[in-house]
């Protein structure tokens, strides 16, 4: 595999020979900010020192940390840790009863986590997921249901092996989830998972995958049509 190398600008090589100088130093509590002119004239002054924590509090409020600190917050999401978000006063509190019935303040307002899949699908076809979700979720695909046969007799699985790939790759996704009823809502989140994606190999939307194998999955029995009030 060949690298490419990047060239850089006399100004971004004395940088970089500075910051590389540094590295082998004693360091100071103070942070070191150089400063640039872009389009216009720096505003302040173009080299600073300044304490830690003031230098670091800059850096969180700055829009080029941004990337940064969504990248951080997304790993700690994905490797099962959360964020609570407490209130700042006792006016923020909310009560909370406890079981032996007395009322207990609490400061948590809200909370972040990663959702298990099962979370999603019971939460998928309420009224507030379309909201939450910020697209356009039809109530139609919310109250059309399906009951999945996965490999129920030879029959199944004589036409489960006749599928093409991807329409058994849909049966294995919803097979894994380990329920039998699914709304069309919920299928379609099923497979708009980013593994669920890779799995299929397509760039097309995965609803009109499920779209394609629809019909043939109820006709062959893979998929039984229920209505949302059976």
């Amino acid at each position: 595999m060949s690298t490419q190398t990047v060239e850089l600008t006399p100004g971004q090589a004395a940088v970089a020979r500075e910051a590389a100088d540094a590295s082998s130093q004693k360091l100071s509590s103070k942070v070191r900010i150089q400063r640039w002119p872009s389009d216009g004239p720096v505003v302040g002054p173009p080299l600073m020192m300044a304490p830690l924590d003031k230098a670091a509090a800059w850096l969180y409020e700055s829009n080029f940390m941004r990337p940064w600190l969504e990248d951080q917050i997304k790993q700690h999401l994905a490797n099962g840790g959360q964020f609570v978000n407490k209130g700042r006063n006792v006016h923020e509190n909310e009560a909370a009863g406890i079981p032996n019935g007395e009322q207990v303040a609490i400061r948590a307002r809200s909370e972040y986590r990663m959702a298990t899949e099962l979370e999603v699908l019971n939460f998928v076809d309420t009224s507030a997921y379309a909201s939450s979700a910020g697209r356009s979720v039809s109530k139609k695909s919310q109250e059309r249901g399906y009951v999945l046969h996965y490999h129920e007799g030879a029959k199944l699985i004589a036409a489960y092996d006749a599928l093409p790939r991807q329409g058994r790759v849909v049966l294995d996704i919803l097979d894994e989830a380990g329920r039998e009823e699914f709304t069309e809502a919920s299928v379609l989140v099923l497979l708009s998972e980013p593994k669920s994606v890779e799995r299929l190999k397509t760039k097309q939307d995965p609803a009109l995958i499920f779209g394609f194998y629809r019909k043939r999955l109820i006709d062959e029995g893979h998929l039984e049509e229920i209505s949302g009030d059976a």
